[in-house]
């Protein structure tokens, strides 16, 4: 069986977010916590020189609400409106 690699943009993934959370209203961004550690580091070439790096590792993906839009922002109003309260509600004769 292939392997199947399935991508989403920062906006995609935002937009995804906000409908999995059950969001219908403001502005929202993607955030990333990150975690970032300093070490030393050699590549397996035989060469024995050591270098300092960084190994940087996503902790979590989420959103947060903000009070000004850019390019990355989802309203989410327009992506996920909320259930109109009056739906499936009929008049009685």
């Amino acid at each position: 069986m292939a392997n199947t690699t399935l991508i989403n943009s920062p906006l995609e993934l935002t937009t995804i977010l906000v409908r999995h959370h059950g969001i219908h209203r403001g502005l929202w961004s993607l955030t990333f916590s990150l975690n970032c550690q300093g070490s030393n580091f050699s590549a397996n070439d035989g060469n024995s020189a050591t270098y300092p790096g960084a190994l940087i590792t996503i902790q979590g993906i989420g959103i947060h609400e903000v009070e000004v839009a850019d390019q990355l922002t989802v309203d989410a109003a327009a992506v996920n409106p909320a259930p109109d309260s009056k739906a499936g509600i009929r008049a009685v004769p």
